[in-house]
């Protein structure tokens, strides 16, 4: 029971967040994306204790931002559900590139980001990868944001995703 509402709670903030997020042309502060019954899941957050709240027996919940100031931190949270166990483990790898409104990229991480057991089908895990930035004052101001590929490397099913967030002084 604990899971399914774990799977419920989060997958509905998920949509809420995609639903505002697609009628208008500000920041996307969540996507959510399957390859088969391969899932996963991308949010901008400031909780930057969000990983930990999985390792609670409470459902987490996980609350999307779509803007930081100078000084401000946050992060980005990557789950996924459903990749293809092989003797009772699955493996990820991330490919995470950050951009920001000046038009620079940067590649933050490509390879693996979680190996570890299968808890079971329709279950949300976080990845091992618990990414922090924090806005400078010299940041420039704008949207920014990751694009990011999920994939399991047992099916070698891949889900590409983007989050964004504006960064900056709100005017």
């Amino acid at each position: 029971m604990m899971r399914l509402r774990l799977v419920s709670a989060i997958l509905t903030l998920i949509l809420i967040g995609s639903a505002a997020g697609a009628q208008s042309s500000g920041p996307v502060t969540s996507d959510k994306g399957s390859d088969g019954t391969f899932t996963a899941i991308a949010l901008i957050t400031d909780d930057l204790a969000w990983h930990e709240k999985f390792r609670q027996p409470q459902t987490p919940q996980i609350d999307g931002r779509g803007h930081f100031a100078p000084g401000q931190r946050g992060a980005l949270a990557l789950i996924f559900s459903n990749a293809e166990p092989r003797q009772g483990k699955v493996k990820i790898a991330c490919d995470v590139t950050a951009f920001d409104p000046a038009g620079s990229r940067v590649l933050v991480k490509a390879g693996p980001c979680y190996d570890g057991p299968f808890a079971g089908p329709n279950l949300l895990h976080p990845t091992g990868l618990d990414l922090h930035f924090t806005i400078a004052p010299d940041d420039p101001q704008g949207l920014a944001g990751f694009r990011v590929t999920l994939r399991d490397l047992h099916s070698g099913r891949a889900v590409d995703l983007e989050v964004s967030f504006t960064q900056g002084v709100r005017r």
